[in-house]
C-alpha cells in the first residue's frame, strides 16, 4: 500500500471500528481476493485531523475497493444516486437500497492517460454512503460483494 498523509492503516477491521465513528461492514463474499489494507481518512487536503464523524474507510482487496463513509442521509442519497461515476449509470437495489452501477468500460491502449473505466456499484443506506469499484470486476461481481456485506 502506498503512504498516502491523508489516511491511516488500520491493522484489522476491529482497529477500523475504533477509528470510525461508525461500525464498517465486511464483505462475507470477495470474488477470491484477499484483504490488502484497511485505510482510513483521516486528514483533509491541508492535512488537518478530521473529526471522527468525518473519516471514510477504504477496504483495498487487489481486484475492487469498498468505501464506506458516514455522511448524512441527504449527502449519502446525493452521492449514491446523483453523483457520476461513469458515463452511463443504471438504477439498481443492493438489498432493498436504492443504488446505481456503472459498467466496466472496455480495455484500452497502455498510452490511454484515462485508462479503463471501473465498474462501480453505489448506494446508500441511511446516513451512510457505499462505493465498490473494480477495474477488472463485473457489476454482477460487485453486486454479490455488495449484497454479502448484509450476512
Amino acid at each position: 500500500m502506498t503512504t498516502n498523509p491523508h489516511f491511516e492503516a488500520a491493522r484489522s477491521w476491529d482497529h477500523a471500528t475504533e477509528m470510525l465513528a461508525f461500525k464498517p461492514l465486511e464483505p462475507k463474499f470477495t470474488a477470491g481476493n484477499r484483504l490488502q489494507g484497511l485505510r482510513i481518512h483521516v486528514r483533509d487536503h491541508k492535512l488537518r485531523e478530521l473529526e471522527t464523524v468525518d473519516r471514510s474507510l477504504e477496504a483495498l482487496y487487489g481486484a475492487f475497493v469498498l468505501s464506506q463513509a458516514q455522511r448524512g442521509p441527504s449527502k449519502a442519497r446525493q452521492l449514491a444516486l446523483s453523483t457520476s461515476y461513469g458515463p452511463i449509470g443504471n438504477d439498481a437495489q443492493v438489498v432493498g437500497h436504492s443504488a446505481k452501477t456503472y459498467e466496466l468500460g472496455p480495455e484500452v491502449p497502455p498510452d490511454d492517460i484515462d485508462g479503463r473505466n471501473p465498474a462501480v456499484v453505489t448506494w446508500h443506506d441511511g446516513g451512510m454512503h457505499y462505493l465498490i469499484a473494480s477495474n477488472q470486476l463485473s457489476i454482477a461481481a460487485l453486486a454479490k460483494i455488495a449484497a454479502s456485506l448484509y450476512g
